[in-house]
């Protein structure tokens, strides 16, 4: 027992020397999913992947700091949306992104353009706002505060021939980096959306093989936004926006309502550099998924890294043999598949790994993964 507590420190000690504490500007990425919903829980399930997997990106191109407030099946409550946005505190560099996936509605005397969300309940006083959430986050000191909210009150499924995210890992090139610093470094301001307009109800659609692939709102804005990074476009926010409501209204006939009040930045957008290995040390301590993100930082030898498979190994899983999936960005397609002795030294040896994203996962009572799925994001510039 006591060799084992040594090899797991000598562990700590190696993921702490790479794991540098950010000091950089943060993303505050409150997300809200109405996942247990006996009608659009799927969708809203996939729209919890698909939003959380792109602001992994986000933070991995920007070098943005990621802070993680996510609620999901029973978590989605009026009570966690209260108690998130009285407690939360904020820097003036930094950026909050609040998205709800589920359920919205509206009284006929709401003057309001955006819906109340209904946050997993089917009682009027759990109701919220959409638009009460900006005003709370306003009152924070940070630069740039994005609401949005893909709001269904009934569900009309579709089929598509076109995928709506790309199913292998991702790759970071300067064109992406450059766009995602344009939006969210080089942006000040407030922006407010939600996926339909007064009286209007938000679809959902899927993929051509039945799997859901969320909310329209949400699978279009992501789609603009994947396509005009990675085409290096020089876009807007206004841009953006405009794309994703035309694009939505053609497919499901919902007009997307927002307000943009944006100002450039290009100060803070210059200061930026270009992002290495993410992994950071939070307040609470080393999560396993930033561990074995650390233990794929170059600036440490493949040698010293290799030293520590055992120890990672015990540390974060169950058994050598537990099953680790790899999936594209979509969330959905799997693209390798491996034992999680394979997986942590194909770790110590992979090159421009920038950051691993925990899509799904169970762990034994002394939390370490019984099983684990995981999407990859690297850099090539």
């Amino acid at each position: 027992m006591k060799k084992i507590i040594l090899n797991c420190l000598f562990v700590v000690m190696i993921v702490c020397w790479a794991i540098v504490p950010a000091k950089s500007q943060t993303l505050h990425a409150i997300v809200f999913a109405d996942t247990q919903d006996n009608n659009i829980g799927i969708y809203d399930k996939q729209d919890f992947v698909n939003i959380t997997l792109e602001l992994n990106t986000i933070a991995s191109a920007t070098g943005l700091k990621l802070k993680q407030y996510y609620y999901k099946d029973t978590q989605c409550n009026n009570s966690n949306l209260v108690s998130v946005l009285s407690n939360i505190k904020t820097s003036t560099n930094d950026v909050v992104f609040f998205y709800y996936s589920g359920h919205g509605t509206r009284s006929t005397t709401d003057n309001s353009e955006f819906p109340q969300i209904c946050l997993g309940s089917h009682y009027e006083q759990d109701f919220y706002p959409l638009e009460k959430v900006l005003s709370k986050l306003s009152m924070l000191p940070a630069r740039l505060k994005i609401v949005i909210g893909d709001c269904c009150n009934s569900i009309a499924p579709g089929v598509t021939s076109k995928d709506y995210a790309t199913k292998g890992p991702t790759i970071l090139t300067k064109e992406p980096v450059n766009v995602y610093c344009n939006l969210f470094l080089g942006s000040e301001g407030t922006i407010i959306a939600s996926g339909s307009r007064k009286g209007e109800n938000s679809s959902t659609i899927s993929y051509t093989d039945g799997n859901p692939a969320g909310g329209i709102f949400t699978v279009t804005l992501l789609e603009v936004m994947q396509t005009v990074s990675q085409k290096g476009l020089d876009a807007s926010w206004d841009n953006i926006f405009a794309a994703t409501k035309t694009m939505t209204y053609k497919l499901r006939q919902q007009t997307p309502v927002y307000n943009i009040q944006i100002k450039n930045n290009e100060e803070n957008s210059s200061s930026y550099s270009a992002p290495a290995n993410t992994a950071t040390a939070d307040e609470g301590g080393i999560s396993i998924i930033q561990m074995l993100t650390a233990i794929a930082n170059e600036n440490i030898s493949v040698e010293k890294r290799v030293k520590v498979i055992e120890e990672a190994l015990q540390l974060a899983f169950s058994s050598p043999d537990v099953k680790v999936e790899i999936v594209g960005r979509n969330g959905i397609t799997v693209v390798a598949t491996e034992k999680a002795s394979d997986f942590v030294l194909r770790l110590c040896t992979t090159h421009n790994l920038v950051n691993l994203v925990e899509v799904d996962g169970t762990k034994d009572d002394n939390g370490r993964y019984k099983y684990l799925k995981v999407h990859e994001i690297y850099k090539n510039y």
